[in-house]
């Protein structure tokens, strides 16, 4: 495709006629005879065109300047319905300017572009044919004509047009860059370089920079590395006539892009930004391409310049909250969220991300209030429910929790995760019969979500049927073969029955590969490291988790565990009074305070206790 489209190129043919009118030349007569006007029901008298008599037996004919008037008036009316958009009242106007100017090879051409623009291409043929049969020599209509055939891809006749236009009119500028245009599209690519190379040698032709774009275009349809750097020339020499021609600089990029040189095209935006900007377009490139490489702050620059020229300015503007949200600038997140919301209120995607960052800043009150006002028909209902559950129960009020989650699963019983938090909730609760007989049902429900599955499995882990467990994180793995949660806790699993410790280690580390700063994995591989044996391998794996996760106070305890049978006792008695300390169960710490006891007297307890992956810390 050339720079304007064949479309583009009649409407600016039809926009030419904008300024024509219907006339008739005083010889032009529409003769009617007698009877024509002899019916029973006429109209009034001052309405009724003069009538001239000849002699006696010949016809009686209109007034010229009657004809003159009622054709202008309706080729007027014609012309306003189409500068409104309302075709369909054109053509009837241009209809019946031909009624009065039958003659007139203009209106026919008025009458095939409004026949254009309403997709009735057979009738706009049929007018821009008729055209050129009454005035062959009127060029807007073979360009017209050549346009339409043009669209209709019937490329000879739209050729034969063009050209008959250059024989009567050699200077034309316009002509030739649509010839050039049919001689690409049945790929002559020299023919149609020939002729934008004569529009560069016309003086009448007032953009060379275009022809210059067109060649580039045309050589870029090639095959041929040798045809892509004849184009990338061209476009270079339309840039060097019209420096801010963006769409030669666009060309020139695509290039790099397609070439796998995103950088050299980064660059020539950079560069045409500098020199030529701010330009909106370009800024929107720009952040598309700064997003890609996470280079967030250049990309927000380059919003900034949107924000204040794009139509689309809320979307611009969350797209800014959510780079601040990238930063960690959760203050100003807020404040472009809060402004977003001042023009959207009804926008429950944009309250959603607000709640989520005063989640983020520990504004618990706020972050409730936002998400209790999504509605239920929302898409981010669930997850709002969950986060509103999910704050409550971390300040300690479980029973709230529940009550949200249960009002939540009466609107939505079609939420997933819903059914999860409610499980966790029991879970926490200490109900592990109430918690699985409704997660049986949730299970049936909703036969793909991994995450209910994985809750599915914890629960069987809390009543102590530890061969359940291993059936459903087996199944988690069927679903999502990365769910890392579900691998965890299957190779803790394992360890803790002392069975497929060599799988066991396998699956912690593959686990570790995915989330390689998850304290807790971390603690998973070194106990199954600790329970081979391997003490040495164990301890440098769980200071490592300690390190991650210094205030889980089983991760404490395992490490006191691998220091005691590694013979370092004072560093176990240390990591114990730790775990003792962060430890808030009192069973718990009693079990912890008992092998500080026993180090004291040379003598630790065999009983282990559980381990993290299976505590609540999680």
């Amino acid at each position: 495709m050339l720079h304007r489209s064949t479309k583009s190129a009649l409407i600016a043919t039809a926009l030419l006629t904008l300024s024509a009118c219907a006339t008739m030349q005083d010889s032009d007569k529409a003769q009617y005879y007698d009877a024509a006007f002899n019916d029973k029901n006429r109209a009034p008298a001052a309405f009724t065109p003069q009538l001239l008599t000849g002699g006696e037996g010949t016809t009686t004919v209109l007034d010229p300047l009657y004809l003159r008037t009622q054709a202008d008036y309706y080729f007027a009316m014609g012309e306003s319905y189409s500068l409104d958009g309302n075709h369909s009242k054109a053509i009837d106007a241009f209809k019946m300017t031909l009624l009065y100017d039958q003659d007139s090879a203009m209106v026919n051409i008025r009458l095939a572009t409004e026949y254009f623009k309403t997709a009735q291409f057979t009738e706009a043929l049929t007018q821009a044919e008729e055209a050129i049969r009454k005035d062959p020599k009127n060029t807007e209509g073979r360009l017209l004509l050549g346009g339409l055939y043009l669209s209709l891809k019937l490329f000879p006749k739209a050729i034969a047009q063009y050209e008959y236009v250059l024989k009567i009119q050699p200077n034309n500028v316009e002509a030739p860059v649509y010839l050039g245009a049919a001689y690409t599209e049945i790929k002559q690519y020299d023919k149609a370089v020939k002729f934008f190379d004569a529009l560069l040698k016309n003086d009448d032709y007032a953009t060379p920079h275009l022809a210059w774009y067109y060649i580039g275009r045309v050589r870029a349809d090639q095959k041929g590395e040798n045809y892509q750097k004849a184009a990338i020339k061209a476009y270079q020499k339309a840039i060097e006539l019209k420096p801010d021609f963006l769409d030669a600089y666009q060309a020139i990029a695509s290039y790099y892009i397609q070439k796998g040189q995103e950088s050299q095209a980064l660059a020539l935006y950079k560069k045409y930004q500098k020199e030529q900007g701010p330009n909106a377009k370009v800024a929107e490139i720009l952040a598309q391409m700064y997003v890609e490489n996470e280079q967030y702050d250049l990309a927000y620059e380059q919003y900034q310049i949107l924000e204040g020229s794009s139509e689309d300015t809320l979307n611009i503007k969350l797209k800014m909250a959510l780079i601040l949200i990238e930063r960690k600038d959760f203050a100003k997140a807020a404040a472009k969220l809060e402004d977003i919301l001042r023009d959207a209120p009804e926008s429950d995607k944009i309250r959603f991300y607000l709640a989520a960052v005063y989640e983020e800043t520990k504004e618990f009150d706020k972050a409730v209030a936002q998400f209790k006002k999504i509605p239920a028909a929302s898409q981010f209902y669930g997850e709002a429910m969950v986060h509103t559950a999910y704050i409550m129960k971390n300040k300690g009020r479980v029973s709230e929790a529940i009550e949200v989650v249960e009002g939540a699963l009466k609107e939505r019983k079609d939420q997933a995760q819903l059914y999860a938090m409610y499980a966790s909730l029991l879970d926490e609760r200490g109900d592990y019969n109430k918690a699985l007989n409704m997660l049986t049902d949730a299970v049936e429900k909703f036969p793909e979500s991994a995450q209910l599955r994985f809750y599915y499995g914890t629960l069987y882990d809390r009543t102590g049927k530890k061969d359940r467990v291993i059936t459903e994180m087996k199944k988690v793995l069927e679903l999502d073969p990365k769910h890392v949660q579900a691998m965890n806790y299957l190779a803790f699993t394992w360890a803790e029955g002392n069975t497929n410790l060599p799988e066991a280690e396998k699956m912690a580390r593959n686990a570790l590969m995915i989330e390689p700063k998850d304290g807790y994995i971390m603690d998973t591989l070194g106990w199954i490291l600790y329970k081979q044996g391997r003490f040495n391998e164990a301890v440098k794996v769980l200071e490592a988790a300690f390190k991650n996760q210094s205030s889980v106070s089983i991760i404490a305890e395992h490490l006191g565990d691998a220091y005691y049978k590694h013979q370092m006792i004072e560093k176990a008695k240390k990591m114990y009074m730790k775990a003792a300390d962060l430890e808030s169960d009192s069973k718990k710490v009693e079990g912890i305070r008992a092998k500080i006891t026993a180090i004291e007297k040379q003598q630790i307890p065999t009983e282990l206790r559980m381990p993290a992956s299976t505590g609540t810390d999680r």
